[in-house]
């Protein structure tokens, strides 16, 4: 079962043949010469190596080894999933650069009128540039997987910072109102309406940026 595990890795992508023999080594000298049987623990180790993210973990040891690598982008974890799109937390494969990639539904690709919509969402995005607005870097497709490679936001929405934290003081929320008007009005200038402005939309960074 383990080499079975180790094989599964291997046909994923999400690790180099070097690094995972490096790592397959080490467990085998820590266990007495083999790999140890439970898969849990071989994946453990390839966490604490950096190899792959518990989510990947969790999609091996349910036996998956596709669905991890979307054209030039490794899928980390999902960060949220709706009825109209998933975002995933991803890696450029050369850059190593973070993204955040909104997938379509396959099923809602179909329907022209839909994907029709979501390149003009694409292209309107495509215009903004200002530090208080969510950059969009690419619009791809692969295979019958389309996507909108997004800037990458570490850190909360303010619907969930007021939940952990309660109410804001006064100049803080002040400050966050105000970056959010900055953001709307350089999309007004371009002639676009968000049309959802709510705290669950709004992200605030680790630097206090509100996007």
């Amino acid at each position: 079962m383990a080499n079975e595990f180790v094989e599964l890795v291997r046909k994923s992508g999400l690790v180099e043949e070097d690094q995972l023999a490096r790592c397959v080594a080490k467990l085998e000298k820590a266990n007495g010469g083999e790999l140890p049987k439970d898969n849990e623990a071989i994946s453990n180790a390839l966490i604490e190596e950096d190899l792959i993210t518990q989510w990947q973990a969790e999609k091996l040891l349910a036996g998956k080894h596709k669905g991890f690598m979307l054209g030039k982008y490794k899928l980390l974890k999902m960060l949220g999933k709706g009825g109209m799109s998933s975002v995933y937390l991803a890696e450029h494969t050369l850059m190593k650069r973070k993204v955040a990639i909104k997938v379509l539904p396959k099923n809602r690709v179909a329907d022209s009128t839909y994907l029709q919509r979501f390149r003009i969402e694409a292209r309107a995005a495509a215009k903004l540039d200002d530090p208080n607005i969510v950059r969009a870097y690419d619009i791809d497709q692969h295979g019958d997987t389309h996507y909108l490679v997004m800037e990458y936001v570490d850190g909360r929405d303010l619907h969930v910072v007021v939940k952990e934290e309660g109410p804001l003081k006064y100049e803080r929320a002040a400050d966050y109102v105000a970056q959010v008007a900055r953001g709307l009005d350089h999309a007004h200038e371009m002639g676009l309406v968000h049309r959802d402005i709510k705290p669950a939309n709004c992200l605030l960074d680790q630097k206090g940026t509100v996007k």
